[in-house]
């Protein structure tokens, strides 16, 4: 791959590749697709295949994203993965890697509250960390079976190879094609999909919250009331990576997109004004 130039007038965004159109379906990258139109500042958008994250991480000074247990027996026990999102800001000559460090980044570095809105509200960046992580180790478990063999086929050509020699391990080295839920598997596979939302919903419920001068609690579109939050776009972007693998026509996301009446639907919408324009 030829690395393009980074742009030293604005924030370059790195989003990875794919055969669906405008490529964008990564979770951890639509978390960060939101917080750069969230925080209201200009980027350009680089997709990058996934054999190439790793170079092109080391050329720009990016830190792994994520260490995670090896799966491959033999290894060392812990692995450093270099993973997209990364971000380079001309305005510090720094690149940030992974999606929360850089929405902590951008809010120490962009402060003006009226041009750039704060991601992490004053006083909640613990509850912030603390939610990241729950959201993760609730969400990973049941939906990583159904959206990661989904993802094999939008996989890049050139990537393909990689992609499963990176992911079968975590499969007991069964082939992707192989471990795509079918029949009864599926429909139990949703349920534990669903009632993980449906904990995540009864979050929301009794939340108050004003509209027009009223305090209501019949449950806020947003986690903590009236205005959305970056806890907010991490749960969008994960209903967005559903929505992006499955397919918009697929029985998978119409489902889902009914679950808890609407509500991780009606949650996209809210935030399709953070989408930004189409790279």
């Amino acid at each position: 791959m030829e690395f393009p130039e980074l742009d030293q007038t604005r924030i370059t965004f790195f989003d990875l590749a794919s055969k669906i159109p405008n490529h964008q379906f990564s979770c951890s990258t639509w978390k960060t697709r939101y917080a750069l139109n969230f925080k209201r500042l200009p980027f350009t958008t680089h997709f990058v295949d996934f054999i190439d994250v790793e170079p092109l991480c080391k050329r720009i000074g990016a830190q792994p994203g994520i260490i995670v247990p090896s799966p491959t027996p033999g290894d060392p026990p812990l692995k450093q993965i270099y993973t997209l999102p990364v971000i380079y800001d001309p305005k510090t000559k720094k690149a940030i890697s992974e999606s929360l460090a850089i929405a902590e980044y951008l809010d120490a570095t962009y402060t003006n509250g009226d041009d750039h809105p704060t991601l992490i509200k004053l006083g909640t960046l613990g509850f912030t960390r603390a939610f990241a992580k729950c959201i993760d180790s609730l969400l990973i478990p049941p939906i990583i079976p159904f959206l990661l063999p989904a993802t094999f086929p939008i996989v890049l050509e050139r990537s393909r190879e990689y992609f499963r020699r990176t992911r079968e391990p975590y499969f007991g080295g069964k082939k992707l094609e192989d471990v795509i839920l079918t029949g009864e598997e599926k429909v139990a596979g949703l349920k534990k999909v669903e009632d993980v939302f449906r904990v995540l919903a009864g979050w929301f419920k009794g939340n108050p919250y004003q509209e027009h001068g009223e305090l209501k609690h019949d449950g806020s579109l947003w986690l903590m009331g009236t205005e959305a939050s970056y806890a907010d776009l991490i749960l969008a972007a994960y209903v967005m990576w559903m929505k992006k693998v499955w397919g918009e026509e697929s029985e998978e996301w119409k489902e889902a997109s009914s679950w808890n009446g609407g509500k991780w639907k009606r949650l996209l919408d809210g935030c399709k004004i953070f989408e930004g324009e189409t790279p």
